[in-house]
Parts: C-alpha cells; structure tokens; sequence
C-alpha cells in the first residue's frame, strides 16, 4: 500500500486538486444560482445546503444532461436537423434534465424548498450557458 501511495502520490495530489477547484466553482455557481431563484419562492436554511442542493442535482442529473447535450448535435451533424432546430431542442433537453435532477433533489431535502417557476427558471438559465456549443465552426 505504501509503495503505491508513493507511485502515485503526484496523480492523487493533482486529482484532489481538481476535485478543490471543481468544487469551489460548483459552490459559486451554486450561490448565484440561489440568490436568483430566492427572488422566485426559493428558501433554504443555509448556504450550505444550498451548495449541497446543487452539488446533488448536478450528480443526479448529469447523465441526462449528457443526453441532453449529444443528441442535438448528433442530429445536426448528420443534417437531420438545422441548426436552430438542434439549439431548441438542446435548450429544451437540458432544461428538462436540469429540472428533474432538481425536483428530486427538492423533494428529498427538508432544508430547502423549491418552486416550480424557480427550479425551470434556473434550469433554464443554466442551459443557455451551455448554446455556445452550437457556435459555426471556422473553417
């Protein structure tokens, strides 16, 4: 055991490291995102629940954003779709995925309380980041 700390002490050190900065960004995101949807029926007992809330719905609903995302730009890259199609159908994926992992999430913590119009809302918000996908490549 020893011998493979040593081996991989360096690999463990930049994996913690990511893990950090991975989190530290989730957490602001998170933050934002709480502030937003407080204006809208979010309530929450502590920011930490809130970094937890998002922390958990991003896990739950990663593997359908994934979906969410490679499925437009499949369609688009085998011309089956046009671009415009293939980015309201990416905006309409992901916010749907985005939304369920948020319900569940609201659902089984007691320390925070989602609205409907608050959870679509951000989900929505959070889709858009992801449009610039869909940029024209430069050839």
């Amino acid at each position: 055991m020893r011998k493979w700390w040593i081996d991989n002490r360096e690999k463990m050190k930049t994996f913690i490291i990511c893990g950090m900065i991975f989190m530290g960004m989730l957490s602001i995101i998170a933050l934002v995102c709480g502030a937003i949807m407080r204006f809208l029926g979010f309530q929450y007992e502590s920011a930490g629940s809130i970094v937890l809330f998002f922390t958990i719905a991003t896990v739950i609903s990663y593997p359908l954003n994934l979906v969410a995302g490679a499925l437009p730009k499949a369609l688009y890259e085998l011309k089956r779709i046009s671009k415009l199609c293939a980015l309201v159908l990416y905006l309409i994926l992901d916010t749907t995925a985005t939304s369920l992992g948020l319900t569940a999430v609201d659902n089984c913590m007691s320390s925070v309380s989602a609205t409907t119009i608050s959870i679509v809302i951000i989900s929505f918000l959070l889709a858009l980041l992801g449009k610039d996908d869909f940029k024209d490549k430069q050839e």
